[in-house]
């Protein structure tokens, strides 16, 4: 059994997460040094066998210098992510085909409109016409029809009921707002409990209720959410074609961190993704 299948084994959620769907591999905690080069061979050959040709490393300050060199191309930052301690997020692509943008021109316009925009208070009021719940299972059904109604694909199975009850049971914090009865649009925020973060995420409204700020609310309160649960930082990786997502981020006091090129299987395609994150306390 080699270094990456035992920690596979043994850590899987905390350490290494593998998103087939969206071809990559998430490493959140690096060996030893003496275990390193060892581990990148494990590693390689594993993602290779699993048709994943993105690695991405999470690396706190002090293990930087493992990744100054090629293969690694540092995409972003998240700070605050590890406990109050910074991120720096490096990937490794096995496809050089993969480190290429989708649409370089359209992204860099999406990003510099976004970052435009200034910074508003936290939108607590909700339209009218429209409520706001913590959904339970009995949603799930109707929550994942609202997923394929607006994502061709999405990076996790949120088409699927079974997979939305299921994180509802672990530390993922769902909001839905209804019209006249119908689940229109929903958000989370998805607990790291291990790194005292959270990812604001599955975000998505029904294209005839958009443009009523139905997002940007649901963003307030989990916001304000999360805050009582005494989390270091928040971040969200959005779609770099979105300006919608972007913006809801630069409304809600998120900063840029980076863009991860080509990240996410999303609407028909590897998407790359704008990381934002805010700060809740420093150390």
């Amino acid at each position: 059994m080699n270094i990456l299948t035992q920690r596979w084994s043994t850590h899987l959620k905390d350490d290494i997460v593998i998103e087939p769907f969206s071809q990559r591999i998430k490493v959140y905690k690096l060996p030893p040094f003496s275990k390193w080069n060892a581990f990148l061979a494990s590693l390689y050959d594993f993602s290779v066998e699993q048709s994943c040709d993105k690695l991405i490393f999470y690396v706190k300050n002090k293990e930087r210098s493992r990744f100054e060199k090629a293969p690694f191309i540092c995409e972003g930052e998240i700070k605050g992510f590890f406990r109050g301690a910074d991120a720096f997020i490096y990937s490794w692509f096995l496809e050089p085909g993969r480190a290429r943008p989708v649409d370089q021109l359209q992204e860099d316009l999406v990003l510099q409109n976004a970052v435009d925009f200034s910074a508003e208070k936290e939108r607590s009021l909700i339209p009218t016409g429209y409520t706001m719940r913590h959904p339970g299972e009995n949603d799930a059904e109707e929550m994942a029809r609202l997923y394929r109604s607006v994502f061709r694909t999405y990076p996790t199975p949120m088409h699927d009921p079974q997979f939305i009850r299921d994180v509802m049971k672990e530390e993922v914090y769902f909001t839905i707002m209804e019209h006249e009865g119908n689940i229109v649009s929903a958000c989370s925020a998805d607990v790291l409990e291990s790194f005292q973060s959270a990812e604001m995420s599955d975000c998505a409204t029904h294209p005839e209720h958009r443009n009523q700020g139905l997002l940007s609310t649901q963003f307030s309160y989990l916001i304000q959410q999360m805050q009582r649960k005494g989390l270091w930082s928040l971040f969200s990786y959005s779609r770099s074609l979105s300006f919608g997502m972007n913006l809801v981020n630069v409304y809600h006091g998120f900063e840029y961190g980076g863009t991860m090129v080509r990240n996410s299987n999303i609407a028909g395609q590897l998407e790359s993704m704008n990381i934002w994150y805010r700060q809740l306390r420093t150390r």
